[in-house]
């Protein structure tokens, strides 16, 4: 099974990175709802859209970041161009991306623009922040020793384990427009609350 899946990778790399990283995703969703949310029911149509997320965006995307990689600082395993390589990877690319995939996310969700800002401003930094623990330390190792037909791979040994948080992460919370309503509300009520004690403390005071 190893040596036919190395095969397929050599001689259809796009198409053999595409399939993989979308089984990966769907079992890091799936581990996701069931192991960590404990979902009783299985959202089906979250697991197809990480499933399409996986093949359609991040292999090609991904693909195609560590083939210019290459040609802009060449392929040279030493640490000097792997230390290039990764400042630019988790600098540059990391946050780009991860800021793509919310979006993406959201859109094939059809979900407003406003939804979209509310889980970049309140996900999107301790996202990149995780991302930066995670793949720092394991990217040294990708860029300075694994051959470049290897690295989408290589990379999905740990993305198994990253895309459970991904896909956990980015549905984890109610960013829609009746969810941003009700903590509005919320808000004013415990807003309203609090004027509504210090004018009692006020009143209490002058007597």
């Amino acid at each position: 099974m190893w040596s036919w899946y190395l095969k397929e990778l050599a001689t259809r790399p796009l198409l053999t990175g595409m399939w993989s990283t979308a089984g990966m995703l769907f079992t890091g969703d799936a581990i996701a709802q069931q192991v960590i949310e404990r979902k009783r029911k299985h959202d089906w149509v979250r697991s197809a859209r990480m499933t399409a997320i996986g093949g359609f965006l991040i292999a090609p995307t991904i693909r195609t970041w560590y083939l210019c990689l290459d040609k802009i600082f060449g392929s040279k395993m030493t640490m000097v161009v792997a230390a290039k390589k990764l400042c630019a990877d988790q600098l540059l690319f990391a946050p780009t991306f991860l800021a793509t995939f919310i979006v993406v996310n959201n859109l094939l969700q059809w979900n407003s623009a406003n939804v979209v800002e509310q889980q970049l401003r309140c996900d999107y930094p301790g996202m990149v922040m995780t991302n930066w623990s995670v793949w720092v330390p394991f990217q040294v190792l990708n860029f300075s020793v694994v051959p470049i037909q290897h690295r989408l791979m290589f990379s999905n040994l740990v993305a198994f384990f990253w895309n459970t948080y991904l896909a956990y992460k980015a549905n984890s919370r109610d960013f829609t427009e009746g969810s941003s309503k009700d903590f509005k509300v919320m808000d004013t009520l415990e807003d309203s609350a609090d004027q509504g004690y210090r004018t009692v403390k006020v009143t209490d005071t002058s007597q």
